[in-house]
């Protein structure tokens, strides 16, 4: 073969060999997108030496090919990496991987876990996703390099392997998380991991004031908040105000913001309490003009901690 990007959607259970000693191939993308596909057997050894970007999807035994396969690849940069497992792991999953910058790990199971241990040995990682099941303990040797992190889980098995997850990833300077789970633990716990270097937080879906307000106290050096959708049902106010909101918070951003009394109530604390905010965007989850003018005009009367904080407002018209 004298080829560099390979993509391979059809159901070939024996691949050939030449594919995995091509020395010119640089990506190569194995069964995403095709359920039938994900059952393939790689033959050893593989030697891919040019090979810097692997998507993979597998269907149990990953270890029979797909471990194989990224052994062989020496520079490899991103790597793309789906499982479903039908039957419990008797092995880790072990990435020690010192070229990779990219990973994106989707764990799926119709068993109640996915595998004993994710350990991750990867200097020279930026960008790590995890989603699908939370089933395993993740074990972090290094990663020195981290700089975002996206997490979208769909179960969760325990309140304490989400912990021991966070606090593997806490020297990320940029978190998003798509709230399918939420964890008690976190809300009530006193030792939730702290984020020394988060800068950037976004939360996907829907969160309300509580959980926000936990995840702010473990970021002291935030400087920019997004909520995708903010709602409540009560409002408590805090005793403490978080050290991000009196020494770095700058930016908050709502995409779709409910009008109730308690998620009002939380905008009105964050506005009297973060010290040096600049800009606060939102936009209303309200189809009737007049409420969302009300709501624009009840905002702007409430006291601003910080002397140069603009609120803007997004009005959404029902087409």
């Amino acid at each position: 073969l004298n080829v560099r990007e390979i993509d391979i959607q059809v159901l070939i259970f024996e691949l050939p060999l030449s594919l995995f000693t091509c020395k010119t191939l640089t990506q190569l993308r194995i069964g995403h997108g095709n359920p039938t596909s994900l059952v393939w057997e790689c033959p050893c050894p593989v030697n891919l030496p040019c090979l810097k970007t692997l998507d993979v999807a597998v269907r149990d035994n990953p270890f029979v090919n797909a471990f194989e396969l990224i052994r062989g690849c020496p520079v490899l940069e991103s790597l793309s990496f789906e499982v479903i497992i039908h039957k419990e792991e008797e092995e880790d999953y072990v990435f020690n991987i010192p070229t990779l910058k990219r990973l994106k790990l989707t764990l799926q199971s119709v068993c109640s876990w996915v595998t004993k241990k994710v350990m991750l040995n990867v200097p020279s990682l930026e960008y790590l996703f995890v989603g699908g099941m939370l089933g395993s303990l993740f074990v972090v040797e290094d990663l020195s390099s981290l700089v975002e992190v996206s997490v979208s889980f769909q179960r969760v098995q325990s309140d304490d392997m989400y912990l021991e997850f966070l606090k593997g990833i806490s020297g990320v300077k940029s978190l998003s998380i798509e709230k399918l789970y939420t964890s008690l633990k976190f809300l009530f716990t006193s030792v939730r991991p702290i984020f020394p270097n988060m800068k950037h937080l976004e939360l996907k879906t829907y969160w309300h004031s509580e959980l926000i307000l936990k995840y702010l106290e473990s970021c002291p050096e935030l400087k920019h908040l997004f909520i995708e959708k903010l709602t409540g049902k009560h409002w408590i106010e805090p005793k403490l105000v978080p050290a991000c909101m009196l020494t770095n918070l700058t930016t908050i951003k709502i995409s779709i913001c409910e009008g109730v009394e308690p998620v009002i109530e939380f905008l009105k604390y964050m506005l009297g309490n973060a010290k040096i905010l600049k800009t606060v965007t939102i936009t209303w989850n309200i189809y009737c003009v007049e409420e969302e003018k009300r709501l624009c005009a009840e905002l702007l009367e409430f006291p601003r901690a910080s002397r140069y904080c603009e609120i803007r407002f997004i009005l959404l018209v029902a087409s």
